[in-house]
């Protein structure tokens, strides 16, 4: 049994062990970055026109995570967005597909963009999640992650009932970028 990529051009195992390289995605992939939105988030996904609208914003900075097996990473598996406005960064959105999840991804392209956000000056980073989203808080929670307040009804496109969203923080505290 195999599960098809976010491109639909490769497959892996479940059971396979999965090398993944991280590394940063320009706006020429923004059709790369939208196959994976909708992978995992279907009719709500950003389109590759919103991703690439996004990615030309100066302090927008998106990565892509490639997947494989052996010594190959080359199958998109991942991508998180995120931008810095002064000492303030914010995560745009964390897409990792379903046959993907549970194995470290999200939580790597995370820790990337907060550590690179950190170096540039970052003193905290804000999220919004849906509050039905157990496993994404979960994630965020793990990486510091605080709940600061809620959006009532904020995810309403694409669904038959609105869902709060969630307004988290991560403080940088230390002066160190850590």
């Amino acid at each position: 049994m195999t599960d098809q990529s976010a491109a639909g051009d490769h497959t892996v195992r479940p059971s396979a062990k999965l090398k993944v390289r991280l590394r940063a995605a320009t706006e020429r992939e923004a059709s790369t970055l939208a196959d994976l939105h909708r992978a995992a988030f279907g009719a709500i996904s950003w389109d590759a026109a919103s991703m690439g609208k996004m990615l030309s914003i100066p302090g927008t900075e998106a990565m892509l995570a490639l997947c494989g097996e052996g010594g190959e990473q080359k199958m998109p598996c991942g991508m998180v967005m995120g931008r810095l406005l002064g000492t303030d960064g914010e995560i745009l959105t964390l897409a990792v597909p379903p046959a993907f999840r549970r194995r470290g991804i999200g939580s790597r392209l995370l820790s990337s963009l907060m550590a690179g956000m950190a170096m540039q000056g970052a003193e905290r980073i804000f999220l919004e999640v849906a509050a039905d989203n157990a496993a994404a808080i979960a994630l965020y929670e793990r990486l510091r992650f605080e709940i600061m307040g809620k959006r009532p009804k904020y995810y309403a496109s694409g669904r038959d009932d609105p869902v709060d969203a969630l307004l988290m923080v991560h403080q940088f505290n230390c002066g160190c970028g850590g």
